[in-house]
């Protein structure tokens, strides 16, 4: 029974650290304590001003709020100011100017204001995705800040990012500082620093205590604070608590002893917030409050019309509350605003952005962030339960066995929903009751009856193999295809499965030549990961040799077959070119890989190249007499490489793409960019295969003479 729970307990703390393992703790554990929680009662000096389709209807406006007037906006900012506003955040794009007098009493009221926030979108360079969602083109993510246009930044006290993932993707977790836009500070780090600027002065004074060679280039009190940017200050801040990772604890223990005589109770709450926000981790996980609308919402309409802390007779004090104002309601998931949450169901409900933003601040501001256990307590968790888990199913009969791993899990999930209900603390729910509880079970039916709990560490270990060749693999392909003064160069690969097949190179020979190779392995395995580094190793030793391209193929093949002997069935299809930059001549030799094609700028015609030699694939005869084939290009061509996946890919009615089709889009897209180019054969390949399964992997290499 022992050795049964110790088996149980490593194969979870093993399976603990995989990336699915991980996203299913996400996405379903926490979930599922947010559910069983239940709603929580939020901050109330939290307030959410909506723009919704009441509001829309009661203003006779459009319905799409960004054809709404500025000038609106400027009314509601000089209510929300006169109704005693701590600070007021806009989750709404003013990227464009527009009517010209609404946008100057837009201006005006932020400038006399001087408390509002204004929201800037990253925009990221979107790369295009097979119908799997796997990213097929480009190798990085690069994202822009879009501030809002110039009249309207300069009149707002501080210009912000506040990014989500989009559906269908889950928002568990915010960002306290953008690290994709400089470690710039979100919109509820400026917003919470704002409302708490009257304690700046006591900040200061703690870091010049504790960091005084670092304090110095701060703003000495909130009066110098007036006359800087909020939003620099907040980042040199936070450079201070990031020189200092111990900062934090040190600020937090005085904080602590100074409670105990502190006659303003708010300012320790304050100050601890302001510590915890700036020494915290930048990603933490968000402690929803509820459904939509948990948070206190006023519809826009009516906080127009709020006077004296009250809607008509209804009281709606804003005094010393932070405001957030944008598109929020009960909403479907075709709405631009709108993300899928814990609280989302399947009828399309979905929360918006600018309740995501208030909910953060709330969390920050009360100091109430969901708290994972830390890896120390998580592996002795996920050991010790494992051990008892093993012992419980073991220790009697079957059917007992079954009723204690039940009773064992049902009292582990009352445990983790009190911590979570009463602590916020985040105990994993997926490896201890979806995983280790059935697993325990299935070993001890296994040990009973034979094979089955054999059959399930196979499994395991197949999954392990396949990890590890998988991360071998991407450790291979290049980060980005490297740049040429006179060319263009790009590049695509997508595997049909978790480990692919395919790989390419890129090789800097010397100033005037550059090689580069596009290969397909049969296995897909950790094998065929291992003969990949092989292949791409000794193409690039052989490459340092200063040897002609057809020698450097036959030295590999020698070599290859010498290294895959044992692994029977083993070869690799593979092309091999060397480009002389400054003579723009290419020469190539193929062993068994697909044919490349020449795009001419001249004719407009593409035409299969036939590669000179023996096409064997690498590793499987000894003596195989690959020739170089030279090809001379002018400006304008194009060369596009690519593996058999490609002409072979299959749509649902079992169809291949084909060559033909291949060189009518070829042709049909010249005279593009590379990048262009490459997403555009990309965006054919994937509009034929539609939803059917991806039978081989897709990789591409695309080069363009200037």
């Amino acid at each position: 029974a022992a050795v049964l729970g110790i088996v149980v307990g490593v194969l979870g703390l093993l399976i603990s650290p995989f990336q699915f393992a991980m996203n299913l703790e996400e996405d379903t554990g926490v979930g599922l304590l947010f559910k069983l929680r239940g709603p929580r009662k939020p901050p109330a000096d939290v307030v959410v001003v909506s723009i919704d389709k009441q509001s829309s209807d009661r203003l006779d406006l459009n319905n799409n709020p960004d054809k709404w007037p500025r000038s609106l906006h400027a009314q509601l900012t000089e209510n929300l100011t006169r109704e005693g506003a701590r600070v007021v955040a806009f989750d709404v794009h003013f990227i464009e100017p527009k009517n010209a007098e609404d946008d100057n009493l837009f201006a005006q009221s932020l400038q006399n204001a001087q408390n509002v926030i204004l929201t800037e979108p990253l925009v990221p360079k979107e790369l295009p995705t097979s119908e799997n969602g796997a990213a097929v083109a480009g190798f990085h993510n690069i994202v822009k800040i879009v501030k809002p246009f110039d009249l309207l930044a300069d009149a707002a006290l501080a210009t912000a990012p506040f990014t989500l993932p989009r559906i269908p993707f889950k928002v568990n977790r915010y960002w306290t500082f953008q690290t994709s836009a400089g470690d710039s500070p979100t919109v509820p780090v400026v917003a919470f620093q704002l409302s708490t600027l009257e304690y700046y002065d006591e900040l200061i004074k703690l870091l010049e205590k504790f960091s005084p060679d670092q304090v110095d280039k701060l703003p000495s009190d909130r009066e110098a604070l007036a006359s800087s940017s909020i939003k620099r200050v907040i980042r040199e801040i936070h450079e201070i608590f990031q020189a200092d990772p111990r900062l934090e604890l040190k600020l937090l223990a005085e904080l602590e002893t100074a409670k105990q005589t502190a006659s303003d109770p708010d300012a320790y709450d304050a100050l601890s917030g302001l510590v915890k926000m700036y020494g915290g981790p930048t990603s933490r996980y968000i402690n929803y409050y509820g459904p939509p609308r948990t948070i206190k919402t006023i519809p826009y309409y009516q906080a127009l019309q709020i006077r004296d802390g009250k809607y008509e007779e209804r009281p709606m004090d804003l005094n010393g509350k932070a405001v957030f104002v944008g598109l929020s309601e009960i909403l479907l998931a075709d709405r631009k605003d709108s993300f899928y949450t814990v609280y989302s169901t399947a009828d399309g409900i979905f929360v918006s952005g600018v309740e995501i933003m208030a909910s953060v601040f709330a969390n920050i501001s009360d100091d109430q962030p969901i708290q994972p256990i830390g890896l120390k307590s998580n592996i002795l968790l996920v050991l010790l339960w494992g051990i008892l888990l093993g012992i419980a199913c073991r220790i009697s009969s079957m059917k007992i066995g079954a009723l204690n791993a039940i009773g064992l899990s049902v009292f582990y999930l009352a445990a983790a929903v009190y911590m979570f209900k009463a602590k916020n603390v985040w105990y994993p729910l997926v490896i201890p009751l979806f995983f280790q509880a059935p697993l325990a079970y299935l070993g001890a039916a296994a040990i009973e009856h034979g094979s089955l709990f054999k059959e399930v560490l196979s499994k395991l270990r197949m999954e392990r193999d396949l990890s590890v060749a998988r991360d071998i693999q991407m450790s291979m392909m290049p980060e980005s295809c490297p740049t040429i003064e006179g060319y263009q160069i790009a590049a695509s690969s997508t595997p049909a499965r978790e480990v692919s097949g395919d790989f390419f190179d890129f090789i800097d020979i010397d100033d005037s030549n550059i090689g580069f190779v596009i290969a397909d392995v049969t296995g897909k395995s950790v094998s065929g990961a291992l003969v990949m580094t092989a292949a791409k190793s000794v193409f690039r030793l052989l490459s340092e040799e200063k040897l002609s391209v057809g020698e450097i193929m036959k030295r590999a093949n020698k070599q290859i077959k010498k290294d895959i002997t044992r692994a029977k069935g083993m070869f690799v299809a593979l092309l091999y070119a060397v480009l002389n930059k400054d003579e723009k001549r290419l020469g190539m030799c193929s062993a068994g890989q697909t044919q490349p094609i020449l795009l001419s700028a001249k004719t407009g015609e593409a035409k299969l190249i036939e590669t000179e030699g023996d096409a064997f694939p690498l590793g499987i005869i000894d003596d195989a007499d690959y020739q170089e084939t030279m090809l001379q290009l002018d400006s304008g061509d194009l060369a596009i490489f690519y593996t058999d996946g490609v002409v072979e890919a299959m749509n649902k009615k079992g169809k291949m793409y084909g060559f033909d089709r291949f060189l009518e889009v070829i042709k049909g897209n010249s005279g593009l960019d590379a990048d262009i180019f490459l997403e555009k054969l990309i965006n054919d390949i994937n509009s034929f295969v539609g939803k059917a399964e991806q039978h081989d992997d897709l990789t591409i290499v695309v080069i363009k003479v200037d």
